[in-house]
């Protein structure tokens, strides 16, 4: 449990939320509930209700954008409706949720929902003067006050937004080739299995090593290698769907894990890929690199370990044999 709030972040976020959202309304629905103020109270059990949901689905099923818009227009809609009913006494409660969408959606769909809000609630005073704010003042206070804080939330979501996804690039992107690296790789089987064992959909590894790399080094230096590198990525790439992903497994030697692949299917790209990159990939002198490829498609019950090596194997087969082919592990 901690490890999944620790790697997720949104999931850390709707739990969080929910939790907080739980213990602070929940007493305030029974005593609106207790007072005779049924309206409000059954909006307060309606969020507590909402954000528990919301986030058993999303531990479910671990999906959290679904789960996070709810709570989102469902707050909002949930303020509005305290705030007409309450009067000033509401609009306490809008500060707190302000924050609280922030970390549910998107931060533009966050501060368009929270706009929204506060039009509708200036729109309301306006219409019906006095039933929430008492005076003038107090109505553009709330709206300089709330709209002030909702454009700083939203950079400052937004700039947290940007850091986690560029640590997330970092963290799971090759800095030479753009490719994914091995860290991802080993997730990405693992990920496979799993959605074998649930759907049965067929996956597909290929396993390729540029033949002769090390020369190209000696002879034309690091710098050349390294733009090779660099150049068969976006080959590796056109050649493959845009679901597929393209994986640099170190040194010379990328993977490209294919999903809903048959096996026959997979060694005819194997074959078109190892034809792309000897027509592309061409030395300072004009002569051609070409490429080794073992391939496997992922067995019922196997580990990512075992389907790994049978795609090194064949790769160790195709070297073997004397380079530039394909072989199926």
């Amino acid at each position: 449990m901690l490890a999944r709030l620790k790697t997720n972040f949104y999931l850390a976020m709707i739990s969080l939320v929910g939790l907080i959202i739980t213990i602070c309304v929940t007493p305030y629905a029974f005593y609106r509930l207790a007072t005779g103020n049924v309206w409000v109270g059954v909006a307060d059990l309606i969020m507590v209700f909402v954000s528990i949901s919301c986030v058993i689905f999303a531990w479910r099923t671990g999906n959290t954008k679904a789960p996070g818009q709810v709570m989102a227009i469902v707050f909002c809609v949930g303020a509005i409706f305290v705030c007409i009913n309450l009067g000033v006494d509401g609009l306490f409660w809008v500060y707190p949720f302000i924050v609280f969408i922030f970390f549910l959606v998107s931060p533009l769909k966050a501060l368009l929902l929270l706009l929204v809000s506060v039009s509708v609630l200036v729109g309301y005073s306006i219409v019906y003067p006095g039933q929430i704010f008492s005076t003038p003042f107090q109505l553009v206070s709330f709206t300089v006050t709330s709209v002030v804080t909702s454009l700083f939330a939203y950079m400052f979501a937004y700039r947290t937004l940007t850091q986690r996804e560029a640590l997330k690039l970092l963290a799971t992107t090759d800095s030479l080739t753009g490719a994914a690296n091995r860290r991802t790789l080993d997730e990405a089987l693992v990920m496979a299995i799993t959605h074998k064992q649930k759907t049965g959909t067929e996956f597909g590894l290929m396993l390729l090593d540029l033949d002769y790399f090390k020369q190209v080094n000696d002879n034309y230096g690091h710098k050349a290698g390294d733009t090779v590198l660099i150049d068969l990525v976006p080959v590796l790439k056109q050649m493959v769907r845009q679901r597929d992903t393209v994986f640099r497994f170190g040194g010379e030697e990328f993977v490209v894990l294919l999903a809903d692949l048959k096996q026959t299917d997979l060694q005819k790209l194997a074959e078109k890929i190892r034809l792309a990159v000897n027509e592309h990939l061409i030395l300072p002198d004009g002569k051609k690199l070409t490429t080794s490829i073992g391939v496997a498609i992922l067995q019922q019950d196997e580990s990512w370990e075992s389907w790994l090596h049978r795609a090194d194997m064949a790769l160790y087969q195709a070297k073997n044999q004397g380079r530039n082919q394909v072989v199926c592990g």
